[in-house]
């Protein structure tokens, strides 16, 4: 790929719609089922529906996501003592 910044977009997205679809889900799942062999069945088959949601919906809006995260940041900043 001969862009490297959208090589690290799309890196990035995919990390954190990993980490966060799989962090979720399994939160969630193991409140609905307590720590047994059916909460990590569920859980399994929740990441692979959460994993191509999470990282398009990051695609879509994860950029503009972060410029507003990034302003808010920098006007915290600007009136923190």
């Amino acid at each position: 790929m001969r862009n490297p910044e959208r090589l690290q977009r799309i890196v990035g997205s995919l990390v954190m719609s990993l980490f966060m679809s799989a962090a979720l889900s399994g939160v969630f799942s193991w409140l609905e089922f307590g720590l047994s062999w059916k909460w990590l069945q569920v859980w399994g088959s929740s990441i692979l529906i959460a994993l191509p949601i999470a990282f398009s919906l990051d695609m879509l809006f994860g950029g503009g996501l972060r410029v507003l995260a990034s302003t808010l940041a920098d006007k915290a900043a600007g009136t923190w003592p």
